[in-house]
């Protein structure tokens, strides 16, 4: 019988802290590490080990998972001195759940397949509701016995994990679901506002939706609220998808393809961002299409 193995978890924010539990529950001997300290203190208090640097968390484990923000954020604690990288050795594993861009993931399995380390690209489908209810979707890329291997770890994180060949796959089919999912939000919003602009209440477009077998979605569920209340707690932060459609943009020019819908959406994110509203969920894109001009 395999040994379990020591997982070091880095990112505790929104979606990492749900997913860090939940290793944790499932009987995990979990380690972590968050640039801001005091997020790791409930750990700390279910007798998780916190360490001080991610190279000193690295040290003290077999496996080291990432969930942090985007490329910049992932360097500060793979990079450097004190970086994850500089712990590396031969038969430890790495599985990067964040989302960072197609080329920036390429480079990091490159590493990895140097240094002798495993690595897994698995970014994740779900916001923080599926998050911590270990209900994701995981968009694996990697060797296929290491996935296999580390499965439990995966499975005590999500509902179903899907296989999409060697990194980036993984990031690049996590762009393609993003694309959807910005696209079904951007519906949303202007279907509500134009509701409004016609003096027709926003919520008979839900009940309409609701009534439509082919049309009920529960993407529209998860958003209803939201959008009706006009209140946007983060489940999905504005900020993260506008990273996400920045990348999908990237990702077409460098295949010298269009993708006009997503550029206009990226439009509307980026103005929604630079209206300071990058911290509140994504389906905050509806106050810039209903608040008067600024």
């Amino acid at each position: 019988m395999s040994v379990p193995p020591r997982i070091g978890f880095i990112g505790l924010g929104i979606m990492g802290r749900a997913m860090a539990l939940n290793l944790v529950k499932a009987g995990f001997q979990v380690s972590v590490y968050n640039r801001t300290r005091q997020r790791t203190t409930e750990f700390a208090d279910l007798g998780c080990q916190t360490a001080s640097t991610p190279r000193a968390l690295a040290k003290m484990c077999d496996l080291v998972i990432t969930m942090v923000a985007d490329n910049a954020a992932m360097d500060a604690v793979m990079e450097g001195p004190e970086g994850v990288i500089s712990a590396f050795a031969g038969g430890n594993t790495l599985i990067n759940m964040s989302t960072l861009s197609p080329d920036y993931t390429a480079a990091l399995a490159k590493k990895c397949y140097t240094a002798g380390v495993g690595f897994l690209d698995c970014p994740v489908s779900g916001s923080k509701g599926a998050a911590e209810k270990a209900q994701l979707v995981l968009l694996a890329a990697g060797e296929k016995p290491l996935l296999e291997k580390l499965s439990p770890v995966l499975k005590a994180m999500s509902r179903a994990i899907i296989y999409a060949g060697q990194p980036p796959a993984g990031t690049a089919l996590k762009l393609c679901v993003n694309l959807v999912v910005a696209q079904l939000t951007t519906a949303l919003a202007e279907a509500a506002a134009l509701a409004e602009a016609q003096g027709i209440a926003p919520a008979l477009v839900f009940e309409a939706l609701e009534k439509n077998p082919v049309m009920n979605c529960g993407y529209f569920a998860l958003k209803k609220d939201n959008i009706l209340n006009k209140d946007f707690p983060p489940a999905f932060p504005l900020k993260h998808m506008l990273k996400d459609a920045r990348f999908m943009l990237a990702e077409a020019a460098k295949k010298k393809m269009e993708l006009p819908v997503t550029a206009a959406v990226e439009s509307l994110l980026s103005k929604s961002y630079n209206s300071g509203y990058g911290e509140k969920d994504l389906s905050v894109i509806l106050s810039n299409l209903t608040e008067p001009l600024r």
